[in-house]
């Protein structure tokens, strides 16, 4: 589960993700210092993947094959975040990073609809592409 809250200027199409709640359960937690690293290190990667990455190519190949150009969240960037673990006893127990990264994504898109009106149909909400919608 996650539920961003973000900032959009209209002008500029700038979206910044400002907090960010995760909750996880997945199974009995062994050490709950780890997950919440775990939750907040996918978390990383789900709000680049949202904000910045993109895979760009052209009529023939993929043409971002350069890892000096990977665009992720700075520090900076990154939102104040909030970790909520639900630990099931009565359940083996699982891994946290890889499923916060696929929450990301969804959330940051609903905060972005919920600030503007407007859906966004795609990733990365690149500031370009978010003025764009603004725009119509």
């Amino acid at each position: 589960m996650g539920i961003a809250e973000a900032a959009v200027t209209p002008a500029t199409g700038a979206v910044q993700v400002t907090k960010f709640t995760i909750g996880l359960e997945c199974g009995k937690i062994i050490n709950p210092r780890q997950l919440d690293r775990c939750m907040k290190s996918g978390l990383v990667m789900g709000l680049s993947e949202a904000l910045k990455e993109e895979v760009t190519f052209d009529t023939g190949k993929v043409t971002s094959t350069d890892w000096s150009r990977y665009k992720i969240l700075t520090m900076q960037e990154m939102p104040e975040i909030k970790t909520v673990q639900l630990s099931r006893d009565d359940k083996g127990f699982g891994t946290g990073g890889e499923a916060a990264n696929a929450v990301g994504p969804p959330a940051v898109a609903a905060a972005v609809f919920d600030a503007t009106g407007v859906p966004p149909r795609r990733i990365p909400l690149t500031p370009a592409y978010v003025a764009s919608l603004l725009k119509v």
